[in-house]
């Protein structure tokens, strides 16, 4: 059995994307995927960067997938706890 890990982050201070309907899509097309038996889902939703480790550390994915901004020079963006985002290499 597969698992996949599915995170999105959305700040505040962004431009309001659609992570829902990604997840959504991510989820229907692998229902009806004929190896629909062999994945399980997991997810965790607006992450902090440090909801990443943990995630992973509690569902031990095959499969992580990320959904939400990021920059050409500075990578993924998430939302702080005291800060409205933060750019992660």
């Amino acid at each position: 059995m597969k698992k996949l890990l599915l995170l999105s982050a959305n700040p505040k201070d962004t431009t309001q994307l659609r992570v829902d309907e990604e997840m959504r899509e991510i989820r229907e097309g692998l229902r009806r995927s004929k190896q629909r038996e062999n994945f399980v889902i997991e997810t965790a939703q607006a992450v902090r960067y440090r909801d990443i480790r943990r995630a992973i550390l509690d569902h031990e994915p095959n499969i992580v997938h990320f959904s939400g901004h990021g920059s050409e020079q500075n990578g993924l963006i998430f939302e702080l706890v005291f800060k409205p985002l933060v750019e992660l290499l």
